[in-house]
């Protein structure tokens, strides 16, 4: 008798570790899962889940803040995922936030990820729905990965072809070994020393001038500040234009004029183009040279005569008083 109430004993006791153990897994399952805990469920709007399965963790800030409870295919562009937001989570997490699914590690579960954007807006309630924000892709950045160790190994294989080429290239080794060569590399990287000191020295001076202009000095700063002497050297070009337009139009006389006398108008080119009339004119002007020259002679004669002596000499008298 007291060995069957012993083992009823031991049944009972194991019956009751066992009650406990399944109840402390299903607890901890549920605390999990947040169906024990205060939550509220929020949907977010993807076009791909990239495996994101219902258990996953969501996070906000590197902090688990729930789990994804279902994914449901609305059409074949949207997929609605319903995830459980702890209760005391939804002050900190923000209406206009967005979500990105990533992995968790490098090959992790994946995860879903609620990311705060700027701005002001009230705190998530039941029902709400957050948008997805394009999020990295692994299986993209292990493709972009491929392509570039592709281009890489072309590239070594381009270098180890190029650095087996100098190798056997003597005429590089004669170009390396060439002193005349270097020396005129050392003259030109002078140069180019000399005219960046010159670059920089000029420069300066601009600062220079920049700085006595910024400062109200020179000629310049006046001219755009003084308003009297921007009047002055604007009426200074105005009387300079005019006088350039006066001097276009006496050169434009003077090539007409040119143009008539070698065409043979006027008095001047008749003169000039007509031997005959230019003789004509030579001897009249003899001729009143002499006439000028008779008539001299003849009022010295007057002077010296008798007759007309008194007169010239009242008219001198009368010039010499009338002189200071």
């Amino acid at each position: 008798m007291e060995s069957k109430m012993m083992n009823t004993a031991k049944l009972g006791a194991m019956v009751l570790a066992g009650l406990i153990f399944l109840v402390m897994m299903l607890y901890i399952i549920g605390k999990n899962q947040n169906i024990f805990g205060s939550s509220i469920t929020v949907v977010a709007v993807v076009e791909h889940v990239s495996g994101l399965v219902p258990g996953n963790d969501v996070r906000f800030q590197g902090i688990n803040v729930g789990t994804v409870k279902s994914v449901e295919m609305v059409n074949d562009s949207t997929i609605h995922v319903t995830i459980y937001v702890l209760n005391k989570m939804r002050p900190f997490i923000r209406k206009n936030a967005m979500t990105t699914i990533n992995t968790d590690g490098l090959m992790g579960n994946k995860i879903i990820q609620i990311v705060p954007q700027a701005g002001d807006a009230p705190p998530i309630e039941e029902g709400d729905i957050l948008y997805a924000q394009p999020g990295v892709d692994p299986d993209r950045i292990f493709k972009a990965l491929d392509v570039t160790s592709g281009q890489i190994a072309k590239t070594s294989e381009n270098l180890f072809e190029i650095t087996e080429r100098i190798k056997l290239s003597e005429g590089v080794w004669k170009l390396l070994g060439d002193t005349t060569i270097s020396e005129e590399l050392k003259s030109t990287l002078g140069a180019f020393r000399a005219a960046g000191s010159q670059a920089t020295t000029l420069g300066k001076t601009a600062n220079e001038m920049l700085h006595t202009w910024e400062n109200g000095g020179g000629l310049v700063n006046r001219l755009f500040t003084d308003s009297v002497m921007s009047n002055s050297f604007f009426k200074t070009i105005q009387d300079a234009e005019k006088a350039t337009a006066e001097a276009n139009r006496t050169i434009l006389e003077i090539k007409a004029m040119v143009a008539e006398v070698e065409a043979g108008q006027g008095t001047a080119g008749l003169i000039l183009k007509d031997s005959a009339t230019r003789e004509s004119i030579h001897q009249s002007i003899m001729m009143i040279e002499k006439g000028v020259e008779e008539f001299n002679i003849n009022m010295e004669a007057m002077r010296h005569n008798f007759l007309f002596r008194r007169y010239f000499k009242k008219l001198e008298k009368e010039q010499k008083k009338s002189q200071p």
